[in-house]
């Protein structure tokens, strides 16, 4: 009797685990508490915690670092244990259970409350101007989420998650509608199907990315603004990892009233697609080399030059391809990309470079300008008994990087940036310093120069570039003749319990020259809180 007692209660826990675990091939959301404990693990020294340079990272790939980080000795501690507990203590009884048809359907859900104090005026997104309070994001916003997952054996998933929030102002991620007469939305924000076969993962529907690059920014391609409409394919090998994206963004309806071209050629709308591919190497766990390319792809009457759906081919030969119907094809805008990140004793180092454009004949470097993006990140870890990390961190993108001479081609979705929150024609220097007290508490605090000039990645008809070779960066002219720029601090407090996280956030920034107009410094300040509540996510 007591044998079947403990029998049942051990299928009880085995059933528990499994109903927390999670497919291998599911996405963790990029909200979710597990990256900032990554990045920690990397800040602190720990090489082997690096899961990808393409986010979301998948929950299998996440184990996979995770087993390799428990091997190193500078990996160990309470941020370690923290995620192995999460990640590698279900993944035993999740195989179990997947065997059954009871585990194959799932559900999860999310209730989140965010409360936010604004003094001055609204500063966040960076890219945006500096707007007035009732502009900016609401002193309460409720947002629901509910997730249902399909699995379909260890190779296939199907995911789709619908939400609702109560106001979408200022929320650069939403792409819905209104809905009815509200300042709310409701929309989906994942929806996809992945499937495995051998070293490949192909996801067809709704997500978003983030490639290189921190958090949800990217010199890249950044998760600043909605979900895409994506396929991705995925390769994986021990020392290297293929990643190829393709995707739709907003048509954009071009008139003479606004985009300044003459009025015999009316009225147009253009549809619209990104196209990426990146190959990263890892010779070690230490060290991470990524080179690809972007190309964004505005067509008339729809469809898509499938050269540039193809991964193997490169965009910067496709683009010359005569088969190319130029009367309905617009000017494809094009970049690469490079990454560098390396764990080097206590330090951790990161580099990201995107070239928009660059000049290589000697006439050209006298008239146009070079389209540069770049991030590069320090951060050293002090060896205490508390883990702490130190950093600086600077991001620039140059005046003109992003823009193209049409609307069509500009790095953008729904007005909202693509690349870097910077925008173009800004940069940002910080210093920081992180600290671990516990495995799921993080404690940050940094301060930052804010510098920004008069281009705007919403700015219609984009500026021309032609002639302005060797001006000064931030370039200011025009309606806003003067550089802005700002000392920020922020600090912020993070609980990142996987069921009940809580994130408080402080930002104060003292500007000079507010939108690039000569004025007084005026403060601002930016208090957050945020709550939630998370059963059975993702």
């Amino acid at each position: 009797m007591r044998a079947q007692v403990l029998g049942a209660a051990a299928l009880l826990v085995l059933g528990a685990r499994a109903a927390a675990a999670q497919h291998p091939l599911v996405t963790l959301p990029l909200d979710d508490p597990a990256y900032a404990q990554l990045d920690g693990l990397v800040q602190l020294g720990c090489g082997a915690a690096r899961v990808s340079a393409y986010r979301p990272f998948m929950v299998k790939d996440v184990r996979a670092s995770l087993r390799g980080a428990k091997a190193e000795s500078a990996c160990k501690g309470r941020v370690l244990d923290a995620l192995a507990a999460r990640f590698l203590a279900d993944s035993v009884a999740a195989d179990s259970a997947r065997t059954t048809d009871a585990h194959r359907v799932r559900f999860g859900g999310v209730a989140s409350l965010q409360g936010t104090g604004l003094h001055g005026g609204e500063i966040e997104p960076l890219w945006e101007d500096i707007r007035p309070t009732g502009a900016g994001t609401p002193a309460a916003v409720g947002i629901a989420r509910a997730r249902l997952s399909f699995d379909g054996g260890p190779n296939i998933v199907l995911v789709t998650e619908a939400y609702g929030e109560t106001s979408s102002r200022n929320d650069p991620t939403v792409r819905a509608q209104q809905f009815r007469s509200t300042s709310g939305v409701i929309d989906f924000s994942e929806a996809y199907a992945a499937g495995k076969l051998g070293p490949v993962v192909l996801s067809v529907g709704r997500g978003r990315e983030a490639w290189v690059g921190n958090d949800l920014e990217s010199t890249v391609l950044s998760a600043n603004g909605p979900a895409l409409d994506r396929i991705t394919l995925t390769a994986q090998w021990s020392k290297f990892e293929f990643k190829a994206l393709l995707a739709s963004i907003n048509d954009v309806v071009l008139s003479p009233a606004v985009d300044s071209f003459a009025d015999s050629l009316g009225t147009n709308r253009w549809h619209r697609m990104v196209a990426a591919h990146a190959l990263t190497w890892r010779p070690s766990h230490r060290v991470e080399l990524t080179v690809g390319e972007t190309a964004l792809i505005p067509r008339q009457g729809g469809g898509i030059n499938l050269g540039f759906a193809n991964p193997l081919m490169l965009y910067q030969v496709t683009q010359n391809d005569r088969s190319r119907e130029t009367s309905q094809q617009g000017n494809v805008n094009l970049t690469a990309f490079g990454s560098v990140r390396a764990n080097v004793d206590r330090f951790s180092l990161q580099g990201d470079l995107l070239i928009d454009d660059i000049q290589i004949d000697a006439q050209d470097r006298r008239t146009f300008p070079d389209l540069l993006a770049y991030n590069l990140k320090a951060t050293y870890a002090l060896g205490l008994a508390i883990p702490i990390s130190i950093g600086v961190q600077y991001r620039r993108a140059g005046s003109f990087t992003y823009l193209e001479k049409y609307y069509t081609s500009t790095w953008q979705q729904y007005d909202q940036p693509v690349g870097s929150e910077l925008g173009p024609d800004a940069d940002l220097a910080r210093g920081f310093v992180d600290v671990w007290p516990l495995g799921k508490l993080h404690l940050s605090a940094g301060v930052s120069r804010w510098r920004r000039g008069s281009q705007r990645i919403f700015q219609r008809p984009p500026p021309d570039r032609t002639g302005h070779a060797g001006d000064p960066f931030p370039y200011a002219t025009g309606d806003r003749p003067d550089v802005q720029s700002a000392w920020m601090g922020d600090a912020s407090v993070q609980w990142l319990d996987p069921i009940v996280p809580l994130t408080l956030q402080i930002e104060a920034a003292r500007v000079d020259n507010v939108n690039n107009v000569a004025t007084p410094a005026a403060t601002y300040g930016r208090v957050q809180l945020v709550a939630t509540y998370r059963f059975r996510y993702p």
